[in-house]
């Protein structure tokens, strides 16, 4: 009797498992299929061409925001890439996830070309991709040029140092006259290093006094005012939940390039995948935004390549908006493929887990033979 039993509840359950499976490698080809309809493919080599499309079927918009996960080498890659198709688009700035008084000394490298900048730079790296940016700047007319602008929190390790840095290059080239932010500055630069309470102050005290005396500090320190003011508004130290932060940095960015560049400013943004929802729905939704409803989202797929913070390993990191079974599938799509670069402009093979949130997605597939030197740049 119980030989009977199994017998017919084994009839009953294998069709079933049998339809499952069935059904699943069905539904696996057809995913397949529809990867394969949309894809664009090539090699480390043909990042340009790949880039260049997927720009060109994008539309033209004011702030491109890509989110990445930091550490991979293909980071550096895409973004010089990207300076290149995106200056056809009058995209000249770039925004970062640092402080400005980082940025600065970025752009004084482009400016001058002194190699000791880099390596006074923090965290040590090579900044690679720097140098090939100067080399296409020196290319350009002065008003088209790429730079760089910091809108995020300075962190004690690295961004104080540089902060320094920054100061005494500006005390430099700006002569004291004995103002009140002359003063200060000259007090600051004596420091070797700066506690967390001072960076407070220091910001709070310049933000304040180059807003009240506005023309007076204009005035005397020219171009460089815009440069301490943007120093001043980055938040100090960092904070998980900071996106609203970064965005009033980012305003006071807009309304300085808005006053001083022939044409509207145009941005790009190399920012971590988490902020992609949060502040990519500030610029996208608020109100206060000026680039409101004039944002593109560019989102990062890394498959069996090198990063992590610490310890290097091979992982599959970035997207995260995708259901997880979907994202699982599309990984393992990605493993079996040889190409190192792919791209999709048309996502209607992706589920994503709420509104869609990207507009274009690059995936780089077993890019890279190591992780970068630093978190940010190589």
């Amino acid at each position: 009797m119980q030989k009977v039993t199994v017998m017919l509840l084994l009839k009953r359950v294998l069709p079933l498992f049998f339809f499952m499976g069935t059904k699943e490698a069905v539904s696996q080809n057809s995913f397949a299929a529809c990867i394969e309809k949309n894809i664009t493919t090539g090699s480390e080599h043909d990042l340009n061409t790949l880039v260049n499309r997927m720009i060109e079927i994008l539309p033209d918009k004011t702030f491109y925001l890509i989110g990445e996960a930091h550490t991979y080498l293909a980071n550096n890659d895409l973004q010089l890439s990207l300076i290149y198709s995106l200056h056809r688009r009058k995209v000249y700035n770039i925004v970062n996830e640092l402080p400005h008084a980082t940025c600065f000394l970025f752009n004084e490298y482009l400016e001058t070309g002194n190699d000791s900048l880099l390596t006074a730079i923090k965290p040590t790296a090579t900044y690679e991709l720097l140098q090939k940016v100067r080399i296409f700047n020196q290319m350009l007319p002065a008003g088209q040029r790429i730079k760089y602008y910091g809108i995020d929190y300075l962190d004690s390790k690295y961004d104080y140092d540089n902060f320094l840095i920054s100061l005494a290059i500006i005390r430099e080239k700006v002569p004291s006259k004995n103002l009140a932010l002359d003063i200060l500055l000259d007090s600051i630069i004596l420091k070797d290093r700066l506690e967390d309470s001072e960076m407070i102050n220091i910001n709070n005290t310049l933000f304040k006094t180059l807003q009240s005396d506005r023309l007076l500090y204009q005035q005397h320190f020219g171009i460089y005012y815009n440069d301490l003011l943007l120093m001043a508004s980055n938040m100090v130290g960092y904070r998980r939940n900071r996106d609203a932060d970064i965005f009033k940095s980012f305003l006071v960015l807009y309304e300085q390039l808005k006053s001083v560049q022939k044409n509207e400013p145009k941005f790009f943004s190399f920012y971590g995948i988490g902020h992609m929802d949060n502040l990519g729905n500030i610029l996208l939704k608020s109100n206060q935004s000026p680039v409101k409803n004039n944002v593109v989202k560019i989102g990062i797929l890394y498959v069996n390549c090198w990063g992590g913070w610490t310890i290097p390993s091979l992982r599959d990191d970035g997207i995260f908006e995708l259901k997880k079974s979907n994202l699982k599938d599309f990984i393992g799509y990605c493993k079996q493929q040889k190409w190192k670069v792919a791209t999709f402009n048309n996502l209607e093979c992706f589920e994503f887990k709420g509104k869609r949130s990207n507009d274009a997605i690059i995936v780089f597939n077993n890019y890279g033979n190591r992780k970068m030197n630093s978190w940010k740049f190589d």
